[in-house]
């Protein structure tokens, strides 16, 4: 059976079918018999690195936002830190960057909480007893609200091809202890040399499995589980964070976490994806390289799956822009992730959410 997507075309013939005005009537369809009075709703967004400037507009944001308000939600603007040691580390910094990239509430008129906390440890763990992980971990903020809006800036990324609502919800959503859990098999290595003796590694470890030496943390490898926490809490990265996943690995997982996000809270779920500034790189860079493709529109969903589907099919299908990171593959139909970043296979994030039951790529584009 075929999901139903819904398309904005940028074309606005007169002020009364504008852009905006049309973004609000994708809003009420995708929320008409899902979102109730009084719900909280999380309104899941990248609020760009600084130096960025290819995140999802304040203006399209503030849209979303009032349709909530007129349909009697309670909307706040949310994302979980990131793994990284950028400026969205830990929930001070991630509001001042969201601030700076234009966000307060004068411009958006929501409130700005940041969903895994002050450094990353407020989350909820959701069994999923899935292929990779019996439980994964939600942040916090996203797992408390009642309804779950995606808005995705849809782009391109150098470990999973291109990053779509999947990846804004399943590796976006997780706290710092989440998203090390994807991005690697992980063991700790304590750095003696490094070590301070804190004790944040011990304390936040759930099996006990390390301790302190001689005010050195060591390991006891047998109990480690992987989670991840010990790295994100190190204040002086004695035990560092690991990056070496494969592509499939990292995208599978990424899918699993997904999973623990989108089918608790289902019906209650929907997406938006903004195909537009479409960079070869995620809003995680401090900086935005030449769109590969044309802007093509705005698409809404309540099927996650099939709305990433479509996204990649559109810019598939689109011409492919030269003095651009694309050295090939410029003509419609030929796939432009593929030509940004040859060795990651990006279908296996669709195939893998399809068979989970996140949706399927079978889709019916509908214009508005």
């Amino acid at each position: 059976m075929e999901s139903k997507v819904y398309f904005l075309s940028l074309r606005a013939h007169d002020e009364n079918h504008s852009l905006l005005k049309r973004l609000k009537d994708l809003t009420r369809k995708l929320l008409e018999n899902r979102m109730k009075e009084g719900d909280l709703v999380a309104i899941k967004l990248h609020f760009g690195e600084p130096g960025n400037h290819a995140y999802i507009r304040p203006i399209f944001v503030r849209q979303v936002v009032e349709v909530v308000k007129e349909m009697g939600g309670k909307p706040f603007l949310t994302d979980a830190n990131t793994l990284y040691k950028g400026e969205r580390a830990n929930a001070v910094d991630h509001l001042e960057s969201a601030i700076y990239n234009g966000f307060g509430y004068s411009s958006v008129g929501a409130p700005l909480i940041i969903a895994d906390g002050i450094n990353g440890e407020y989350y909820k763990e959701v069994e999923v007893n899935l292929k990779n992980f019996k439980k994964v971990k939600v942040a916090g903020g996203i797992h408390d609200a009642d309804f779950l809006f995606a808005l995705t800036h849809f782009k391109g990324h150098i470990a999973t091809g291109f990053g779509g609502a999947i990846k804004n919800v399943g590796m976006g959503g997780a706290p710092r202890s989440g998203k090390q859990m994807q991005h690697a098999q992980f063991k700790p290595d304590p750095k003696p040399e490094v070590c301070i003796g804190c004790a944040r590694c011990v304390n936040h470890c759930p099996q006990g499995a390390l301790r302190l030496v001689n005010r050195k943390a060591v390991l006891t490898p047998e109990l480690c589980i992987g989670c991840g926490e010990c790295a994100v809490v190190c204040p002086t990265s004695a035990i560092e964070i690991s990056w070496n996943e494969s592509a499939v690995g990292l995208q599978e997982k990424m899918v699993e976490f997904t999973y623990g996000m989108v089918k608790p809270k289902e019906p209650k779920v929907a997406f938006i994806n903004f195909v537009m500034d479409v960079s070869p790189d995620c809003d995680c860079a401090g900086w935005h390289d030449a769109n590969i493709v044309p802007d093509i529109g705005i698409l809404g969903s309540s099927d996650i799956v099939a709305i990433d589907q479509a996204s990649v099919d559109l810019v598939n299908q689109s011409i492919g822009l030269r003095e651009t990171a694309l050295r090939d593959s410029f003509n419609p139909g030929e796939d432009k992730f593929r030509a940004i970043h040859p060795e990651i296979d990006w279908s296996v994030q669709l195939e893998y959410a399809e068979k989970l039951g996140l949706g399927t790529r079978r889709y019916v584009l509908e214009r508005m």
